[in-house]
Order: C-alpha cells, then structure tokens, then sequence
C-alpha cells in the first residue's frame, strides 16, 4: 500500500515537472596553483580545465566510484548492496574486500570508459587518475540508473566518514552542489574531491591539506547564470524506477509520467527560446 501511494506521488510530481534552474559554472585557470588540478565538466559535454589536468595524481578514494560503478553493475546482488554505503562514508574496508573479490573491476571501468590517464596498480588506495577522467567518467554515469547507489551516497555524504575524518571541503563548498565524493591521503597530505550539479561536473586534486584544497578551488570556480537543460524528468523517472525496483503497472505509470513530463520541458525551452531570441542570440535552455 505504502509503495501505491509512493508512486501515485511520484507520478503527480513528474507530471508537475517545471523546467529546473541549471547552475553554469566558470572557472579561471589562472587563479590555480600548480599543486591544484581542477576541471569543470558540462553536461554538454563542454570542458575548462586548468593546464595540468591531464597529470595522473592519487585517486585516493575518489577510485571507489570505478570500483563501485562495476560493482553494480557486474557483482553479485550482495555486494551490490555495500556500494552506496561505501560511497557515503568513503568506507576503505568495503573498498578493499570488493577489490579483492573483483580484481577485475577497476581495469575493466579504465577500458570501458577510456580512462587513459587512470592506472590500476592492484590496489585501489594506489589507484591513480586525473580530474579529467574523473569528471568525465562522473558526468557519464550521474543520469545512469545503473549509478543511482553512487549518486544517492555522494548526495548524502556523512558529515565524518568510517575512519574519523570530516567531508565538508573542496568542490563541496561550490553553491549549488549535489553530491560530492571526497577523498585524502592518509598523511593528509592530498585531498581530492568531485561533485556533480544541475548542468556541470567538477573534480579538484590538490598537493596540500583540505583548507588549501578548498580554499584553490573556491579561489577559482564560480557559479554564474547559466542554461537550463531540458529533459531532466528523463533522468528524475530512471533514478524514481531504480531505487524502489518497480515492475508492471507501476513501472509503465513512471514512465508515462516521465514522457508526459519531458514533452512539457521540451516546449517549454522551445518557447522560451524563441521570445528570447527576438532580443538576443542568448538561449535559456537546450
């Protein structure tokens, strides 16, 4: 009865979709130091990154998103079921009995997504990539509904993770966030973070402390008027679909819903687009 009503108001939900606010972000290369890496990721696929973006620096616990994305897609349902908690809480024991149990995984997600400058070295906390890849392996699989553990974790991130430490820094502080996976060296001597936002993606690693980590990306990234991207219902009824396992007839009223919701957008951006452009080439939305 409880899963009726829950999709009964999903459906009215979807079917009142307006079109979201995007956050547009700009990022100035030059404001970056050389112990920070930093790239700004649109979903239309659009890339500003600083110049050393390519480096391949620790991954830290950033590489549980590779690690876990596999997971979830190829393990078995049990271990399925640790990723998003492994996610929020950046649990390094879960990390490495699934590495153990699927050497596989991470070289697997290198080749599929064509990470070229993410080294798998047999362990996971020795994983090393580039906040190019990892910007663009995160924006790839955010709408994935194979990705919704990942993202629900990221979104609900714990204020302190399993070992003690407080993820509260880096791209997370950027208005207009998320979800955000954190990650830092032992020594705490490199910290890394990723979040995703309506419309961007953003990855940071930095050589130093969390304060400086934050403290280059924020220096750097700003959040400005943006476009607003149609469509978002689509991704909105896949991840309703995933995490409450519909079949049959509640499946097919989400997915109505979702179509019926997206055609509105889609107008909506149409019309709005065209009053724009008698007063400007600027569009509002895509």
């Amino acid at each position: 009865m409880m899963k009726k009503l829950a999709v009964g108001s999903l459906v009215t939900a979807l079917s009142l979709v307006t079109i979201p606010a995007a956050q547009a972000v700009t990022l100035d290369p030059n404001a970056v130091p050389a112990r920070t890496q930093i790239t700004v990721r649109h979903d239309s696929g659009a890339t500003v990154s600083t110049a050393n973006s390519h480096e391949s620096r620790p991954a830290l616990s950033l590489s549980k998103l590779y690690l876990g994305y596999w997971v979830l897609k190829y393990g078995a349902p049990a271990d399925k079921a640790r990723v998003e908690h492994m996610i929020r809480v950046s649990d390094d024991n879960v990390a490495t009995d699934l590495d153990r149990r699927y050497p596989q995984a991470i070289p697997s997600i290198i080749h599929e997504f064509g990470l070229r400058e993410t080294h798998y070295t047999g362990y996971w906390g020795t994983t090393t990539t580039s906040t190019e890849d990892v910007a663009r392996f995160t924006s790839r699989i955010q709408h994935d509904p194979i990705a919704a553990p990942i993202m629900t974790g990221m979104a609900n991130a714990a204020p302190v993770a399993a070992d003690g430490y407080r993820q509260d820094f880096g791209t997370s502080r950027i208005p207009g966030v998320i979800g955000t996976k954190f990650g830092w060296s032992d020594n705490r001597r490199i910290h890394a973070s990723v979040s995703t936002a309506s419309g961007f993606t953003v990855a940071a690693n930095t050589y130093g402390d969390a304060a400086t980590h934050t403290a280059d990306v924020t220096r750097a990234v700003h959040n400005a008027p943006g476009v607003i991207p149609a469509g978002s219902s689509e991704a909105i009824g896949a991840r309703i679909e995933h995490d409450l396992h519909l079949q049959g007839p509640a499946r097919q009223a989400i997915r109505d819903a979702t179509r019926t919701a997206a055609s509105y957008e889609r107008q909506a951006c149409a019309s709005a687009n065209q009053e724009l452009a008698q007063v400007t080439p600027m569009r509002v939305c895509n």
